[in-house]
């Protein structure tokens, strides 16, 4: 309980050194949030998954939260910002959100109604006070901006609730995250927007999984809430299923797992997603083996006597084109053991795609024959001895058209379907669940070079062997 030391000095010099020394005590012990639920403000009692974010949160600078619904823990940052403002003095609060009436709802509504229900000793007096800036006295302050400003401050602490739902959560970064970089903290929390599996924010949680940035990943799925059990998870999920005939919304609202949570929508997508999460072992990269390639993800080293396909998606290769990307699989099995995706010029391209397949065993290649694919397909001709595989037009490499694309996701549903593929990376995965039914393409805006060279890669194992077998006098 919240401790009555009014007139005891001694006392209150105590617990003043108590909270400033821990977030977790100080939130635990004098923190309240408001239940909508009651319709009152109840005692912000910390569940074990909330102390541990928040001693996260207080060790790292660069912090990333995915979480589901209702867990508390906008209001665990806010009551981390409020520590900050009263125990490190002079410290510089900026709150974001998707409109500006929200952002204000933060700072008016709940990081000042935390802030009033403290007792009278541990108050900082409030010398400035209106809906977008709150200041007390310790020379602390709080500011509130819709994600579209805020750019012109220096902050101790920037916090982006449903950072996932912002538009340009790219812009905003490039705004606020040099406003502290001289030591300040930033937070980025949100539950998953399954509408933008390609999304900034997904990217940014994906390359903190990976250890590949300096932010620190926090997930937090559906049952970390205490009273959450089986019985309430099959009531969600029965609901779900009766509205919507998905699991899409479950898996957005209450992730079970960080994958659930990244991965796209299911309805109307060409490769069933519970096929492809059949096929999905993820493996970190293999360090610091194979080709000096920008980039290159090696996943399985080459084993003598394998055979393996190049799948190749040639792109422009400026900054602003979509990425060229190759995928590496092993005829047999359909493993994925190499990836490689990034700006490659073609000419570049094509002479990544010869070296992996002199590693892999000199690997045959199936390269998409469409604009710059043209431009790789000269290339390997004129510099390297790698066997590019015929497409269904009897014509080096794979032509896109509507019968090619339609040739092409067909036999990688097929692959998925049987189990007949082993899929590691995740950025490979996420596109591949994203290609819709209609278009066979990535929904707009988001990219499908991941996508196309898995499937290149699938169908070039389907081309060897009937080539292979034609070349051995089997009829088809």
């Amino acid at each position: 309980m919240t401790l009555n030391l009014t007139g005891d000095e001694t006392a209150i010099q105590r617990e003043l050194l108590r909270c400033a020394e821990s977030p977790v005590y100080f939130l635990d012990r004098y923190g309240w949030i408001y239940d909508a639920t009651a319709r009152d403000w109840v005692r912000f009692a910390l569940w074990a998954a909330q102390a541990r974010a928040l001693r996260i949160i207080d060790q790292r600078l660069l912090v990333i939260i995915l979480k589901a619904r209702q867990l508390g823990m906008s209001w665990l940052v806010l009551g981390y910002a409020l520590w900050l403002m009263l125990f490190r003095a002079a410290a510089t609060v900026l709150l974001f959100s998707k409109r500006d009436d929200e952002a204000v709802h933060l700072l008016t509504d709940r990081l000042k109604g935390m802030y009033a229900k403290l007792p009278v000793w541990m108050r900082s007096p409030v010398v400035e006070d209106n809906d977008h800036e709150w200041g007390l006295q310790n020379g602390s302050m709080a500011r509130a901006f819709p994600t579209s400003a805020g750019d012109s401050y220096t902050a101790t602490l920037a916090v982006v609730d449903e950072a996932d739902l912002v538009p340009d959560l790219g812009r905003l970064m490039r705004s606020v995250k040099p406003t502290i970089d001289g030591g300040g903290r930033m937070i980025l929390l949100s539950r998953a927007d399954k509408g933008k599996p390609g999304s900034e924010f997904k990217r940014m949680y994906r390359e903190a999984k990976r250890g590949h940035s300096p932010w620190t990943p926090i997930f937090l799925p559906w049952n970390v809430r205490p009273g959450r059990d089986a019985a309430w998870y099959a009531a969600q999920k029965a609901d779900i299923l009766a509205r919507t005939t998905s699991l899409d919304d479950l898996h957005e609202q209450y992730p079970a797992t960080e994958t659930e949570a990244l991965a796209p929508r299911t309805l109307d997508k060409r490769i069933a997603p519970d096929h492809i999460e059949r096929c999905y072992r993820p493996l970190e990269p293999i360090p610091g083996v194979g080709p000096a390639i920008p980039g290159l993800e090696v996943y399985v080293l080459p084993v003598p006597g394998r055979r393996y396909v190049v799948g190749a998606d040639p792109a422009e290769g400026n900054p602003t084109s979509d990425d060229s990307a190759l995928t590496v699989g092993d005829v047999v099995t359909g493993e994925e053991v190499a990836a490689l995706a990034g700006k490659f010029a073609p000419a570049t391209l094509a002479a990544h795609a010869d070296t992996l397949a002199q590693w892999y065993n000199q690997a045959e290649g199936m390269v998409e024959r469409n604009n710059h694919g043209h431009a790789v397909l000269l290339w390997l001709s004129d510099n390297s001895q790698m066997t590019i595989l015929s497409g269904y037009d009897g014509k080096p490499g794979w032509l896109d058209n509507s019968r090619g694309k339609t040739l092409l996701y067909d036999t990688a549903a097929d692959a998925f379907r049987e189990q007949d593929t082993v899929l590691h990376s995740f950025d490979s995965y996420v596109q591949l669940a994203s290609i819709e039914g209609s278009s066979l393409r990535a929904p707009e805006g988001d990219h499908d070079d991941r996508a196309d060279s898995y499937a290149l890669m699938l169908i070039g194992r389907v081309w060897s062997a009937k080539q292979a077998q034609q070349e051995a006098g089997f009829a088809f």
